[in-house]
């Protein structure tokens, strides 16, 4: 794998684990904030999952509009019910990053509901990178 796909994977992981780790944080004050927060690192590491997968499948997409990469994550992946849910997981939590005064924050469930679809689509990045360098020519 090369090492920019490594990089970007590791960061996705390393940003869920992030996101779940401030979830668990129980200090007055934080009350408010955690839920935004959770789920802005959330959309990071679906992004860079996503970017992962460009660098390493379809050079060139990173610089088409987000709109139009997750229409093409389904077929790249080969999992049409996780590319969907994946891009329905990312308007969510883009939609949970904006503070709007007559929106509650999302729910520590509905956070972890967002979460594990980003672990879902990281690991099959992972996954189909793996297999990809596994058939490729030495």
């Amino acid at each position: 794998m090369m090492a920019g796909n490594v990089r970007r994977i590791d960061e996705a992981y390393d940003l869920v684990s992030a996101s779940r780790d401030l979830m668990r944080i129980d200090r007055p004050g934080h009350a408010g904030l955690w839920p935004r927060a959770a789920a802005l690192l959330g959309r990071q590491a679906l992004e860079a999952a996503m970017a992962s997968l460009w660098e390493f499948v379809s050079p060139g997409l990173e610089d088409h509009s987000l709109r139009t990469q997750l229409l093409c994550l389904p077929f790249l992946i080969g999992d049409r019910e996780l590319g969907t849910r994946s891009a329905a997981t990312w308007s969510s939590l883009s939609d949970a990053c904006h503070t709007r005064v007559y929106e509650v924050a999302p729910t520590a469930p509905e956070l972890e509901s967002w979460l594990a679809t980003v672990w879902d689509l990281t690991e099959a990045v992972a996954a189909l990178q793996g297999r990809m360098e596994a058939t490729r020519p030495s």
